[in-house]
């Protein structure tokens, strides 16, 4: 129990430290010349810095720092005091990040159709520190290039959830079409590191008169992709088969229980793997294929017709998709990270 001085001392302690606190947090403003005029005519007559802080409605910190920064030898000058200013701004760090490097970095990489968080994080490996540029300032950009009537967002990757509307899910659902099926609760610890290559998590992304069959790696988000013109199981294992005989090895396959996936023991037999299956309704466990659907729908949206695609314009697609920066990958493609080979500048 707290005694009555002692809980007195703690409010005290808490009024001052916000009352400190509030002083620092003032919006900053830099002086005009006229401040500058007032600091010099007062220092002169030998008022304290406190005061002057007071006299002209700033921090006092301000005030001792433009006379620490701007005093030569012949004393603390107005006039000099400004021009200095406006020659550190136009050459400080920040002045610097607007120039035509990074902006042809944004007009290529959106034109790539890369999200401003995927460009924030390729300019880390690609730049100099100087030249990091958060997402919101690659926002601005692209929106002042539309108000100058450009159409760079036009090329931004735009999509949208449908949310579950409540009412009676059914916890088995998918389960009992599914022979054989082994839990995630079953499946290593060591995979959910995400630090051992070669597992991988499995679904499909459906269109209208054809389906795509994704395999993405858990740790480096490499994506693997076929097309099916129906989700039998026969044909969904084939694909599945097909695209994992093109990869040096497989641990484990981790899939969602739709009925497509009820010849997994096929594809573990062919491959080696050993197939787990998520939970029903449990969308958490499967975040990397929630992701990656979310990013091959960008460009192949829900009703789209799969089966007008040619075999080249999917694998040009994927292929782009594997060349996307992701922040996960430290701005790294899946592609980099597939072949631990970072591209040369």
């Amino acid at each position: 129990m707290i005694s009555e001085s002692v809980e007195g001392r703690i409010l005290a302690l808490t009024h001052k430290f916000k009352s400190v606190m509030n002083e620092y947090n003032k919006q900053y403003q830099q002086l005009t010349q006229e401040p500058r005029y007032q600091i010099s005519a007062l220092r002169k007559v030998g008022m304290a810095l406190r005061d002057i802080a007071k006299e002209i409605g700033v921090h006092y910190n301000t005030v001792s720092r433009k006379l620490r920064r701007n005093s030569p030898q012949t004393g603390y000058d107005p006039v000099a005091a400004h021009k200095f200013s406006d020659v550190r701004k136009r050459t400080s760090l920040k002045a610097s990040k607007r120039n035509d490097h990074t902006d042809e970095i944004i007009r290529n990489s959106v034109m790539l159709e890369w999200s401003p968080e995927a460009i924030s994080q390729r300019i880390v490996v690609e730049c100099k520190i100087g030249e990091k540029l958060s997402r919101i300032t690659i926002y601005r950009r692209i929106e002042e290039n539309r108000l100058q009537g450009g159409n760079l967002y036009r090329n931004l990757p735009r999509f949208g959830k449908t949310h579950w509307k409540g009412g009676k899910r059914n916890k088995k659902a998918g389960v009992r079409l599914i022979p054989d099926r082994i839990d995630i609760a079953e499946r290593p610890d060591v995979v959910d590191a995400r630090e051992r290559l070669d597992n991988r998590k499995g679904d499909t992304v459906h269109g209208q008169g054809a389906h795509l069959v994704t395999l993405v790696d858990r740790a480096n988000r490499f994506t693997l992709a076929k097309r099916v013109f129906s989700k039998t199981k026969n044909e969904v294992s084939d694909a599945m088969i097909s695209m994992l005989e093109k990869v040096n090895s497989v641990l484990t396959v981790t899939l969602d229980n739709g009925g497509e996936f009820a010849g997994h023991v096929r594809v573990s037999e062919a491959t080696g793997a050993d197939v787990y299956f998520a939970k029903p309704y449990a969308s958490w466990q499967r975040g990397t294929n929630e992701n990656t659907n979310g990013r091959i729908r960008r460009f192949w949206p829900k009703k789209f017709d799969m089966a007008t695609l040619t075999e080249k314009a999917i694998e040009d697609r994927i292929f782009m998709l594997n060349l996307t920066p992701r922040k996960v990958l430290g701005g790294l493609t899946p592609f980099e990270a597939f072949t631990d080979n970072i591209l040369k500048k």
